[in-house]
């Protein structure tokens, strides 16, 4: 990525370009406190959804053109004073989803105030087990664990002490979490498409074809198509000859030809699949069904399984 391929739609051109030029952008730059630029990003590239396979040896697989930015920050360490234990911890292991100021990122949940929605016991449970997105962090000591909740609640932890920072065995840096590198409107920095489908023949290597997958919702209102979108979730390909795919932030579901890319078919969902679609037959008929949760990419969240009938 260059300066040339900044995105020529977004309003705030002039800031993503003075972002970009104090971004650390060789091949392989290891984190820096400036700022790293990933790409592909952290979540691709080639999506971590899947790809499907026909028995003639051709790849479908959907890709995201999303840059990121990695930027290390210094964990705070004692001048003598107390410090937090749970801090500390809370600095090592979780800033990178929740934000070093716990504000979350978007995808994950602001955690300031986090006491007077949760228990004690659920926020325990959850750190200890994970759920969703969330991993678990069982490794960790329950007095760690504990550590932590008291920080998230605001309290002094036990085990703070003028040489609490001292005691705990850490790296000396976090980041600064899982960061895109987009414009206010949660458009990209980079110049579409943003988002492809792609068929790959594996027997000679080459792309057959590529296409953009999906729309940007608000550009499309100003006249401007095929941009594609960032997407999560696989393609399934059927022996009919069709790839179908949801995964864009459209709320979209598609039908494309195999064989040369060509858009067949669409239709709404009450919110985006991000997930890949799975295609059976019961009496003899194939259905073809979707979860569609949603809530990412500042997308609305939804709780419905969409099916349809071919």
């Amino acid at each position: 990525m260059t300066e040339a391929d900044i995105n020529p739609y977004s309003e705030q051109r002039d800031s993503l370009r003075a972002v970009f030029s104090i971004l650390q952008k060789e091949f392989y730059s290891p984190p820096s406190r400036v700022g790293s630029l990933v790409l592909p990003g952290f979540d691709g590239g080639a999506e971590w959804g899947g790809a499907a396979a026909d028995p003639d040896g051709v790849l479908y697989v959907n890709s995201s053109e999303m840059p990121w930015v990695l930027r290390m920050l210094d964990l705070p360490k004692s001048d003598g004073g107390p410090f937090s234990r749970g801090q500390r911890l809370y600095a090592t292991h979780c800033p990178g989803c929740h934000g070093i100021d716990r504000q979350g990122n978007g995808a994950n949940p602001n955690l300031l105030g986090i006491r007077e929605r949760r228990t004690e016991q659920y926020l325990g449970q959850i750190i200890r087990q994970g759920k969703g997105a969330m991993p678990s962090f069982g490794h960790l000591s329950q007095e760690d664990r504990n550590a932590i909740i008291a920080y998230l609640s605001d309290q002094k932890s036990a085990g703070d002490g003028p040489h609490a920072a001292e005691q705990e065995a850490g790296v000396p840096y976090t980041h600064a979490g899982y960061i895109r590198l987009q414009d206010k409107n949660r458009q990209p920095a980079i110049a579409p498409p943003w988002g492809t489908l792609n068929a790959i023949d594996l027997n000679t290597g080459e792309f057959r074809w590529t296409v953009p997958l999906g729309e940007d919702p608000e550009l499309k209102k100003k006249g401007i198509r095929n941009t594609g979108t960032e997407n999560y979730g696989g393609p399934v390909v059927t022996a009919g000859g069709l790839v179908f795919i949801a995964a864009t932030k459209d709320e979209k579901i598609r039908a494309f030809d195999r064989k040369d890319g060509r858009l067949l078919w669409e239709a709404d969902l009450p919110a985006c699949g991000f997930a890949t679609p799975a295609t059976f037959a019961v009496g003899g008929k194939q259905y073809l069904v979707v979860a569609c949760g949603g809530g990412k990419l500042g997308r609305r969240s939804g709780d419905a399984y969409v099916a349809f009938a071919l």
